[in-house]
């Protein structure tokens, strides 16, 4: 809300970071990975620190930033830090073994030996005289020698790179007796005594930015590692388009069911391609998640964005994909099999294969958020995946559903999305199917006719064609009744539940869990 901060002073001041820490002239390069390629391990690191000034603070915290740099790099990382210092920001900096270039640019030094006691807190001093002139000034110390780095000289005189001193001499013990030592605590006092109610920082909210802008912004960028991310959306369309056309081939000199062997293959060809579509979709969500769920932890740290935003993100990201990869699916899949031309059939088993696509999509997403990597996520998903796809109802029918497992039949997604899509495209479908001998629908349509007068009661042999049922009969004979038209609305309403229970239990994981923080 400051009136100072505008757009162009933003850009303004992004383009001064990027020139301060030499970013200007790869400005517009993607940062990929290892493997993909993008900028280098020095210019991750520059980048990195770019990330944290783009917040202004009045002092950085930077963790051994020269090390796995060669010299030009770590050269080229400490005149960022120069710039930054002269900017009027504090720097501070951990480092170990310095060169003696790296060494001389600092302005101060904290010295600590093991076990944490202090060994020198002060300035430097031009070519760290200071330094030296402190340490030599006690007898136990080895002069430095010329051309020597101040760095290692001083570890080695005190023993703190190795924890044990070469001397007996306790460098702490007379650090604690020193004036540097009282200079300290004197400055503490000071600038404890310089605290006022009118000089306390205080923010009003705990992000920088309104709630409005930070689902904005954490959308767009969202938006954009999802195009910037081929292999993840075209792997799956392009397997959703593989299993369309692998499946739905089959049908395509058969496109009418005759009998009630085609209509089993029908049936469990709809509950595989379902089946494949939902555990492609969970498989694949979790490395996607695993990366930017890492990358929130540390923007959540440092208080960059919320978690409401981040989920809502992903959410809204992955809508268009989803949608876009199941209709591919469904062209190729729908008409090759010869399911029925009425409009409100085809966006109907549409709407099923969407949800079933969205539904595990978004539970991946959950477990993603629920476990720590990727092995256990999927590890657990694979338990839900395997009693789904037990009790959708084809491979143990419902009406054989009995006991303790009802419940499994009952919660499990994957029954209301089956039974979404035979109930609606087999609705009032009047396509005449030819009964086996001795199965439960010839049984059915047997008793009809004679019941009708069609044929006596103790026929026996095969049906003739006038006591053969309908497509829609098959169904309701072979699922037990429980496959209706009349569950659709439920199916629909069941399905978007799991969807909000799905983003409901990755609200509370962003909310409660942080693995990089163990």
């Amino acid at each position: 809300n400051d009136p100072a901060v505008t757009p162009e002073s933003i850009e303004s001041f992004v383009d001064q970071t990027l020139l301060m820490l030499e970013l200007t002239a790869i400005q517009h390069f993607l940062v990929g990975s290892d493997l993909a390629g993008g900028l280098s391990f020095e210019q991750k690191k520059r980048l990195s620190i770019a990330v944290e000034l783009a917040a202004n603070p009045s002092i950085i915290f930077l963790d051994e930033p020269t090390s796995g740099l060669d010299a030009r790099a770590a050269s080229i990382v400490m005149k960022g830090m120069r710039r930054i210092a002269d900017s009027g920001r504090a720097v501070v900096a951990t480092i170990h073994q310095p060169s003696v270039a790296i060494f001389n640019d600092f302005d101060s030094l904290l010295l600590l030996k093991k076990g944490g006691h202090t060994t020198f807190f002060g300035e430097l001093g031009e070519e760290s005289c200071k330094l030296i002139e402190y340490l030599e000034r006690f007898p136990s110390t080895n002069k430095i020698k010329p051309g020597e780095n101040p760095a290692t000289w001083m570890l080695t005189v005190t023993g703190a790179g190795s924890g044990v001193g070469e001397k007996p001499f306790d460098y702490a013990a007379s650090f604690s007796a020193s004036q540097l030592h009282k200079d300290a605590l004197d400055n503490i006092e000071d600038f404890d005594g310089e605290a006022t109610e009118d000089n306390l920082i205080t923010f009003p909210t705990t992000h920088a930015t309104s709630a409005k802008t930070q689902r904005s912004s954490v959308f767009k960028r969202m938006w954009k590692v999802y195009w910037r991310s081929p292999g993840y959306n075209r792997v799956r369309t392009i397997v959703a388009a593989i299993i369309a056309l692998l499946f739905g081939s089959v049908y395509a000199s058969n496109r009418t069911p005759q009998n009630e062997s085609d209509m089993n293959s029908r049936v469990t060809s709809i509950y595989i391609t379902v089946l494949f579509l939902g555990v492609n979709g969970f498989n694949t969500i979790l490395p996607v998640y695993e990366v930017e769920r890492n990358m929130f932890y540390r923007h959540k740290a440092a208080l960059m964005y919320g978690f409401r935003p981040f989920n809502r993100a992903w959410t809204l990201a992955e809508i268009p994909f989803i949608l876009f990869s199941t209709m591919v699916f469904v062209i190729c899949f729908y008409f090759l099999v010869g399911l029925s031309t009425l409009a409100y059939k085809f966006f109907l088993y549409y709407l099923f294969v969407a949800l079933n696509g969205a539904m595990w999509t978004f539970l991946g997403q959950a477990f993603m958020a629920l476990f720590k990597d990727t092995q256990t996520a999927q590890g657990s998903g694979a338990v839900l995946i395997g009693l789904s796809s037990i009790f959708t109802g084809l491979l143990i029918r419902p009406q054989y559903v009995t006991g303790f497992w009802l419940w499994a039949y009952y919660l499990m997604p994957g029954h209301y999305v089956l039974e979404g899509l035979l109930a609606s495209q087999f609705h009032q479908d009047n396509t005449v199917i030819e009964p086996w001998e001795g199965s439960p629908y010839f049984f059915r349509n047997r008793d009809d006719c004679i019941v009708e007068g069609t044929i006596p009661p103790d026929f026996e042999g095969v049906l003739p064609e006038k006591c053969w049922g309908t497509a829609e009969e098959w169904i309701e004979v072979s699922f037990g009744g429980m496959f209706t038209w009349e569950h659709v609305p439920f199916n629909v309403l069941y399905c978007v539940a799991v969807l909000i229970i799905a983003k409901v239990v990755s609200y509370w994981a962003l909310r409660n869990l942080d693995y990089l923080s163990k």
